[in-house]
């Protein structure tokens, strides 16, 4: 039986927009850290830490999407209560933040917003073989070249006690997104916006471009510098682009209840 610890970094101060951020495979909650700097005051950053990484490596880890989805829905469900909710994930994140977003909807407490970025559409096939059964050192052979780009600097020296923690977090991760086995269904009413680093070797534009398909509300993708991970340039245009789809939001909200936009 899973600890009933809480899976959600809420901060104590409010905010008009709630924003639920949950990150890449192999990550907790401090990939997020910079982020309530970057998006100021108006915005509440609630950040993910799933089980088994960073103060809570002693828990057994997710490996299935719905197990994320399960322990997090409701707490993300009493936060959609109290105001209004977007969320973001990051690869694999970008996976559990959409069947989030379609669980939430379900319930009636949609998020406004759905912000993905550094994974393919959740319809499309898979394009590498399974990671997460790889031997240990082509497992982090494959996750060094994933992180790495062209200017970007080596792969980290990792002590064993950080190899046996990577290993065993990141192969976690993988298993959740690989197994993960997508059911058509009826498009999101959730504005949907798509990001992709320029040089990202898992992830190409039109992959990118596919997680249209998922929504029936507004779109849009864009390209951001770098590679597969996040760096501080990719950070800071992916929150400007943010900001834009959440202007546009407001306006809409605005329009829909008889104000001027």
């Amino acid at each position: 039986m899973r600890s009933r610890r809480s899976w959600l970094r809420v901060p104590d101060a409010g905010a008009p927009l709630t924003l639920v951020c949950l990150p890449h495979a192999g990550a907790g909650a401090s990939s997020f850290a910079r982020w309530p700097a970057l998006l100021g005051t108006d915005v509440r950053v609630v950040r993910v830490q799933l089980p088994g990484r960073e103060e809570v490596a002693d828990e057994p880890p997710v490996r299935r999407v719905a197990e994320a989805v399960a322990g997090l829905g409701p707490e993300v469900a009493r936060l959609a209560l109290t105001g209004p909710v977007a969320l973001y994930g990051h690869s694999m994140g970008a996976l559990v933040a959409y069947e989030l977003a379609r669980a939430l909807e379900a319930v009636g407490l949609p998020p406004v917003h759905l912000a993905v970025s550094g994974r393919r559409a959740p319809h499309l096939p898979r394009r590498f073989p399974l990671l997460h059964l790889l031997p240990d050192a082509e497992l982090l052979a494959g996750l060094d070249a994933m992180a790495r780009t062209p200017d970007g600097p080596p792969p980290p020296v990792r002590t064993p006690a950080g190899r046996r923690y990577a290993l065993r977090v990141a192969r976690a991760d993988l298993e959740l997104g690989e197994t993960y086995a997508h059911r058509e269904r009826p498009g999101l009413a959730v504005p949907v916006s798509a990001f992709v680093g320029e040089h990202d070797p898992a992830v190409d534009r039109a992959e990118t471009l596919a997680w249209g398909r998922v929504t029936a509300g507004r779109f849009r993708a864009r390209r951001l510098p770098g590679g597969h991970l996040l760096d501080d340039a990719a950070r800071a245009a992916l929150v400007a682009g943010l900001r834009e789809d959440w202007a546009v939001l407001t306006d809409a909200a605005e329009v829909a209840d008889g104000r001027p936009a």
